[in-house]
């Protein structure tokens, strides 16, 4: 009872987390509830999230949704923003990491809600340095909070590249898996993995990642942009509580 349990939020962890966000929570605590040290629950949260997004990633660019030429650039520039971030995470309090994830989480919500029609224009490009300096500061940012991750990525997307919520959602899938991935051989490296749970919860979030992003496809990006707007709202009262 208690397996079957396990593999159907696993399953759930990994439809709404590949469909928008939120999968990493439900995931954590079902690591935690399992007795996990916070050590191992990250390292296998972090397997597992990186074949969540890794499923959803490649989903979303069968789906014609991934952004193929912003996409690589500003991931490998995000995974060294990520390396310096963390080096500065223990000069960061937690009130004020959850300070800043809140303003920023409600800006994107703002710019979701004002602009309806997803900004009305055209993908906005840019040249590569101005790519490499946005992937790094959502690389610092990934490294340093972390908090609510995809959403603050997503967010990034609308603004300053003004994807739609379809395109951006899956670009930032791919932003999130590499970071995750190389965060997870770290983890391997050092045994803070579980491998025993990271089976027993993979293969219900891997089928859950891709029934989500199936979803989020069929859904497009009008709807999409709710589901968007109701998980920020939830998760920025959630940073604003504790």
């Amino acid at each position: 009872m208690k397996t079957l349990l396990i593999a159907l939020l696993s399953f759930g962890g990994g439809f709404i987390g590949s469909m928008m966000s939120g999968g990493s929570m439900i995931i954590f605590s079902i690591l935690t509830f399992a007795g996990l040290p916070i050590k191992e629950a990250t390292g296998t949260l972090k397997v597992v999230i990186a074949a969540l997004t890794f499923v959803s990633t490649l989903t979303y660019f069968k789906g014609g949704v991934l952004d193929v030429k912003l996409a690589p650039l500003l991931t490998i520039s995000s995974i060294f923003g990520a390396f310096l971030g963390s080096s500065f995470f223990l000069c960061l309090s937690r009130e004020l990491a959850n300070f800043v994830a809140a303003a920023l989480l409600l800006v994107g919500i703002y710019f979701t809600i004002r602009f309806s029609s997803d900004f009305g224009e055209e993908p906005k490009r840019k040249s590569r340095i101005e790519i490499s300096i946005i992937g790094l500061l959502i690389g610092i940012y990934i490294g340093i909070l972390g908090i609510a991750s995809t959403l603050i990525v997503i967010s990034a997307l609308k603004v300053f590249f003004k994807l739609d919520m379809l395109k951006a959602n899956g670009t930032a899938k791919m932003v999130i898996f590499l970071n995750n991935a190389i965060a997870a051989v770290n983890y391997g490296l050092q045994g803070s993995v579980d491998y025993s749970m990271m089976w027993l919860i993979l293969i219900p979030v891997v089928a859950g990642s891709w029934l989500g992003a199936k979803s989020a496809l069929k859904m497009g990006s009008k709807r999409l942009r709710v589901v968007f707007i109701i998980i920020g709202i939830l998760t920025l009262l959630k940073i604003l509580i504790q």
